[in-house]
């Protein structure tokens, strides 16, 4: 139980470590040499888990693994000969730079790593691609699950990314002006994608990974320490993130199985994220324009004030996404908004919507899971149990697809 114990604790420390060891090192030396520093972060991250496995952990863990990775770096610039790159460096290997730095300057820097992961030289799944491994710390494997990509095409665009980020990025900053505006929009997209990511993980064990959400939470509050970027949108995604976060200990029961919003156990919810969620939500109306985050922000909300799933408007819900699907005409929006609608005109009218989507979204997991739930409410198992049954095939998360499985099996006998 200690070794679990400790496994779990050295995955949260280095997943939060990895992004701000990252963005420390090359702000000090170059964007140049990114490959360089994530060789000599992860070096670091490596010899903490062997060394941390028999010994007590530093009472400065950051502050160690930045000396260990710097050190590295460092050997590895000498050896190279790469003497610009290092030539004035301080290498005073018993000075802690970490512990001369205040929380506020370790922050500005990650913010300026974030912006850099979304330079205008790359393509919008460049800079997902690229934050997902610099700021996130995700192998190439893992990003290509999460993105439903081939691997090795994956591992191409990385690398594609990284040679413009090597080439384009220059000196990290934070654009001034209208340079921000132009790129919060992606940031903003990045973060978006990020925390869905660990709401609903496309495969592994867990249904939701905490650690991906809390660092994508965690990048939008440092976002706020940039008055350029304190927008509605931003407020509004926070609210969003905030809200969906808060169901996060009721979304699995004590075995780790999935839990739909009818059986969640409402007390587990966190009610300081609500009330945070709500202000945040609050900030962003004193904005002047309306955003698609503020939609999903309120329509967020309404989930998480109803008492009991009954007490659900579902009516404000379904306004809210009739306005949702006019500015963000998209295939996941669309079927969203099925599901709120069957809940007040019933499976029937629900199912002659999802036809007019099946040919932008038909064979996908969560297209064919709602269309089995639909038709097991209307009473037609045997087209329930097809398209649940192609549902499982699809599912790569073990949690999604056991209970797909259950309800499948509840359905055999019907």
């Amino acid at each position: 139980m200690e070794e679990i114990n400790l496994s779990r604790k050295l995955d949260h420390l280095f997943r939060y470590e990895y992004s701000k060891l990252v963005a420390l090192l090359t702000n000090k030396y170059s964007s140049s040499m990114i490959d360089l520093v994530e060789d000599a972060v992860q070096e670091a991250l490596y010899k903490a888990a062997k060394i941390w496995a028999y010994k007590p952990m530093p009472d400065n863990p950051s502050a160690w693994l930045y000396r260990v990775a710097g050190n590295k770096l460092i050997d590895t610039l000498r050896r190279e000969k790469k003497s610009v790159a290092w030539e004035g460096v301080n290498e005073n290997r018993s000075e802690d730079v970490m512990l001369e730095m205040d929380e506020e300057a370790i922050k500005d820097e990650q913010l300026k790593m974030i912006f850099a992961c979304c330079h205008p030289s790359m393509k919008p799944q460049e800079q997902l691609m690229l934050s997902l491994k610099l700021l996130c710390g995700l192998s190439v494997k893992e990003i290509a699950r999460a993105l439903l990509k081939n691997e090795e095409a994956t591992k191409k665009a990385i690398t594609r990314a990284k040679t413009k980020f090597k080439n384009d990025v220059g000196d990290l900053n934070v654009p001034k002006g209208d340079a921000v505006k132009e790129r919060l929009s992606a940031v903003l997209q990045v973060i978006y994608l990020l925390f869905n990511e660990g709401y609903k993980a496309t495969s592994g064990e867990k249904l939701i990974k905490n650690d991906i959400s809390e660092e994508a939470i965690r990048m939008a509050f440092l976002l706020l320490n940039e008055e350029s970027c304190n927008t509605g949108e931003l407020n509004a995604l926070i609210s969003m993130m905030l809200f969906k976060a808060a169901r996060f200990p009721a979304r699995t029961d004590k075995e780790g199985n999935l839990l739909t919003l009818q059986f969640q156990d409402r007390s587990l919810w966190r009610k300081d994220y609500i009330e945070y969620g709500w202000r945040f939500l609050q900030k962003s109306s004193q904005f002047p324009g309306r955003s698609v985050y503020q939609i999903e922000a309120a329509i967020a909300s309404y989930y998480s004030n109803a008492a009991t799933y009954e007490e659900t408007n579902w009516k404000q819900i379904l306004g809210l996404y009739d306005v949702l699907v006019e500015i963000k005409p998209i295939p996941v929006v669309k079927m969203s908004r099925i599901v709120v609608l069957s809940k007040l005109n019933g499976p029937k009218v629900a199912l002659e919507e999802m036809e007019k989507i099946e040919g932008d979204i038909g064979g996908n997991q969560s297209f064919e899971a709602l269309k089995a739930d639909l038709y097991a409410k209307t009473g037609n198992w045997n087209k329930a149990r097809y398209h649940v049954s192609l549902a499982i095939r699809q599912a790569q998360n073990q949690t999604e697809r056991r209970f797909l499985e259950k309800k499948l099996q509840a359905w055999i006998n019907n």
